[in-house]
């Protein structure tokens, strides 16, 4: 019954929609959402991580922890994400990384049979060098934002620096920067797309595969090609879970910046009462 009003629905649009009434083509287009999805989850843990790192290395008052976390963020978020794919991934080929293979679980997924990078390691570390870059300063000026006096006065109960960080500062810089944060990792997702320069089969590059086949064009097509139609696909395909991402980032930004604000001044009263 679905089939049949599906393929209604697709006569009715202009254009030539026959090539999704195949189950087949769905699956195949899925297939590509998931593993993007996949990069960009890990390379959002990453680059997460190492970005509070960065933050923090560059508000420190060692100029040997600062000067390098400036160096870091400088350089990567200068370069362009594509051309950073690209060196990660021909700049890799040219290490012999075949230890990495003997690492348990891991080994197999991260280096090929010739103890070469794999593709998607490649993209992986790439969009988490920029994007932790991007980050960095994110965290770095929600950490700014917050009063003088709520870090003196961790410093004076005897909190160390890295102390004063962990438990007061970043906690606090997460929470204000959420917003910016989420529009980040939307676009991180989007940038997902950049894999299919090295034949990453995520959604995009199946979806090029799909109208630059043959086969697939003279069998879906009456003559004007399927290609406006398969991206039209694909972008609603990024569309959706970006979307859904940005409702998460407006209702940080507004329904829960009262309750964030309240609930910083609680934490930080408690911590202070109970040092």
């Amino acid at each position: 019954m679905f089939t049949d009003v599906w393929g209604a629905f697709l006569d009715i649009l202009p254009g030539e929609w026959d090539i999704f009434k195949e189950r087949f083509i769905w699956s195949f287009l899925l297939q590509g959402l998931w593993l993007s999805v996949k990069i960009a989850a890990f390379s959002i843990l990453l680059s997460l991580l190492v970005g509070i790192a960065m933050a923090v290395g560059r508000l420190a008052p060692s100029r040997f922890i600062r000067w390098p976390a400036t160096v870091y963020v400088e350089a990567f978020r200068a370069i362009p994400l594509l051309l950073l794919i690209l060196y990660v991934f021909f700049g890799a080929g040219r290490v012999d990384a075949s230890w990495v293979g003997n690492i348990p679980l891991l080994g197999g997924i991260l280096v090929d049979s010739q103890g070469h990078l794999e593709r998607i390691p490649a993209v992986i570390i790439a969009l988490s060098l920029y994007n932790s870059a991007v980050e960095a300063e994110i965290v770095r000026a929600g950490i700014l934002s917050i009063s003088k006096g709520v870090i003196e006065a961790a410093r004076c109960l005897g909190l160390s620096y890295l102390q004063t960080m962990q438990s007061v500062a970043v906690p606090m810089a997460l929470r204000r920067m959420a917003p910016g944060l989420v529009s980040q990792l939307i676009t991180l997702f989007k940038d997902t797309s950049l894999a299919s320069v090295i034949s990453v089969l995520e959604l995009l590059r199946r979806g090029r595969i799909l109208y630059e086949t043959p086969a697939y064009t003279l069998s879906y097509s009456h003559g004007s090609g399927i290609t406006i139609e398969v991206l039209t696909v694909v972008a609603l395909m990024y569309f959706i879970p970006c979307y859904l991402l940005s409702l998460i980032a407006q209702r940080l930004e507004t329904g829960g910046a009262g309750v964030a604000q309240k609930r910083e001044r609680g934490r930080v009263l408690r911590f202070l009462l109970r040092g």
